[in-house]
């Protein structure tokens, strides 16, 4: 049902928040946050409006009022029940008469009053500081041994040492890695586009000033790029398998790789995920909600660092999309938990493609089809749904709670799969071309397919806008389980035309020096920036008003904290932990 646009000023406003500073400057100040599901007991024409207005799927959900009142100036009472107290409340300050309200979820404050500091605190402070020593121990030696040190697990920790690891560039390493340059400024540009994606779903999440923007400009095709960018991310996928299967065909040309080594590929894939991982979810179970404070907090970063405690043992187990899928604790990794699900059965894939002594790739096309058709199949069944029909405002609003297309699909590793294939399927190709000289670039329509795979990408992303709201179950299946592969196979063919040194000018531009730290930072920018972006809007006191201008400082602020904290996270913690364990595996091997 279409509605003319100046039809949201018929409605109750979405969103209030009282003064919350003045509200709890009084010794008996109480500021209560809270959702409000509204109904009517007799026929009611406004409350028919409200509910034709929400049935539209890219409308916010209007039965449903959001309300930040200081009940202790706003609606004096001796009424003990606090839920009652503040419905009651709503409905003479916000609803016209004959509706109802009833609370769905409400947080109340007082003045504040001084937090302990609980055990869950305390170790993640203890963790920190053993960490500072530990870096602070391997900097002094090094500076004492003058770069000579021959311990090496001690100056895994040298700051020093681990700047220039930093800073390295491939070329000055190993030349036939000199090609895959241009990665570091590809995880750059991909991890702009999440930023940009989470800036602006986290604006979804707080009180809005004019939530009308986000329903709107889903109009627009353009917003194809975000509503249905999960496709965005097979691209970390096809990277992540394409590199790691690329290393260890290299490194088979020196050691003969068993099924016994597999317990060590898993623990060396642990330990480049799970420091940073850890202590982003530490910091999320502990501190993070003693960072700020304001009318929103409580309903926002305080309740996802009660779920980042309930499901920290599932991060430490990277099944953290399977327990509690509808809970989320930095909702971005679930990337991290896919692909160290995906590792697995790359790794053990990988042992049995490099002992079966036969050529790979049938196989791996053949496997590729077979997990699409495993999608669609999965799909059909489940009748799940693409992200462009479920990125609607309320969706996104609530985290795609009770939304099994995101949950059992999106989030789930099968759903990463084909993408996974194709990264073995590339390393395998780039590899015996390389071995057999074979300058697959001596074809043009080779050539010609790399220049245009970046525009066909973007353009495969906006043919979303073309797909009917009520396609049939099959043609539903068949693009839920396609869209994601076609993708991942068109970045395939930009990264092997990368590797194959095809100029252009978004070659040139990924080539750039200057992107190669902040490309080896990118799993602490990946964490942390759901960190920095929810702090900066959640401590907000007032409405937020939303735009292409908001959304955009809101993405440079959060881009700017997070590199200034993840460049030293990465010196400190990713890149020591990951040299001693390198270390103590090539002991063992």
């Amino acid at each position: 049902m279409l509605f003319p646009e100046n039809d949201h000023h018929k409605l109750p406003r979405l969103y209030h928040l009282d003064n919350y500073d003045r509200c709890l400057s009084q010794p008996e100040g109480l500021y209560c946050l809270g959702t409000f599901r509204l109904s009517a007991n007799k026929p009611n024409a406004a409350y028919k409006f409200l509910k034709e207005y929400s049935s539209e799927p890219r409308h916010f959900d209007r039965t449903l009022l959001h309300r930040g009142y200081c009940l202790s100036s706003r609606c004096p009472s001796t009424e003990r029940n606090a839920t009652r107290r503040f419905e009651r409340c709503v409905e003479t300050h916000a609803l016209e008469p004959g509706l109802n309200a009833t609370v769905q979820t409400y947080h109340c404050t007082r003045p504040e009053q001084q937090e302990e500091t609980d055990i869950p605190q305390r170790a993640f402070l203890i963790v920190v500081y053993v960490l500072l020593f530990l870096n602070v121990v391997g900097t002094l030696y090094d500076y004492i041994a003058q770069g000579q040190g021959k311990n090496k697990v001690i100056i895994a920790w040298s700051m020093r040492a681990n700047w220039q690891r930093l800073t390295t560039l491939h070329e000055d390493i190993d030349p036939r890695l000199a090609a895959l340059a241009p990665v570091q400024g590809i995880r750059v540009l991909l991890l702009s586009l999440v930023l940009l994606a989470h800036a602006s779903e986290i604006l979804h999440k707080v009180y809005l000033y004019n939530p009308e923007f986000f329903e709107q400009v889903l109009l627009h095709p353009a917003t194809m790029l975000i509503r249905n960018g999960s496709s965005l991310v097979q691209s970390f996928v096809v990277l992540s398998n394409f590199l790691f299967a690329y290393s260890l065909l290299l490194h088979s040309k020196q050691r003969q790789f068993k099924y016994s080594h597999f317990p060590l590929f898993v623990l060396h894939r642990m330990a480049r995920l799970s420091p940073m991982h850890l202590l982003a979810v530490g910091f999320a179970a502990t501190w993070w909600a003693r960072s700020g404070a304001g009318p929103q907090w409580a309903a926002t970063v305080r309740a996802e660092s009660l779920v980042c405690r309930k499901k920290f043992w599932a991060h430490a187990l990277y099944l953290h999309n399977f327990v509690h899928s509808d809970e989320h604790c930095l909702l971005q990794t679930w990337f991290l938990a896919v692909d160290m699900q995906l590792y697995i059965v790359a790794s053990l894939l990988m042992l049995y493609l490099m002992q079966r002594k036969k050529n790979p790739i049938p196989l791996l096309i053949l496997l590729f089809f077979l997990s699409c058709l495993l999608n669609a199949g999965l799909a059909y069944i489940n009748e799940w749904k693409s992200l462009l029909y479920i990125m609607v405002p309320e969706n996104v609003r609530n985290t795609f709670r009770g939304i099994p297309s995101f949950n059992q699909f999106y989030i789930a590793p099968w759903g990463s799969l084909p993408a996974c294939i194709i990264g073995l399927l590339t390393a395998y190709i780039h590899y015996y071309m390389q071995e057999q000289g074979y300058k697959v670039t001596k074809h043009k329509w080779f050539v010609c397919l790399v220049h245009w795979s970046v525009p066909l990408q973007v353009g495969w992303v906006l043919t979303g806008h073309a797909m009917p709201r009520h396609a049939t179950r099959a043609t539903a299946a068949w693009h839920v389980a396609l869209e994601r592969p076609i993708f991942a196979l068109l970045g395939a063919v930009t990264l092997l035309g990368f590797a194959n040194n095809v100029d252009n000018r978004f070659h040139r531009l990924a080539a750039w020096r200057g992107w190669a730290p902040l490309g080896r930072a990118s799993l602490a920018v990946l964490l942390l920036h759901w960190l920095v972006n929810m702090r900066l809007a959640a401590a907000r006191h007032t409405l937020s008003e939303v735009s292409v201008f908001t959304i955009g400082a809101d993405l440079l602020s959060t881009g700017w904290w997070t590199c200034l904290a993840a460049l030293p996270l990465t010196l400190l913690v990713e890149s020591p932990m990951k040299q001693s364990f390198n270390v103590l595996l090539n002991y063992y091997l």
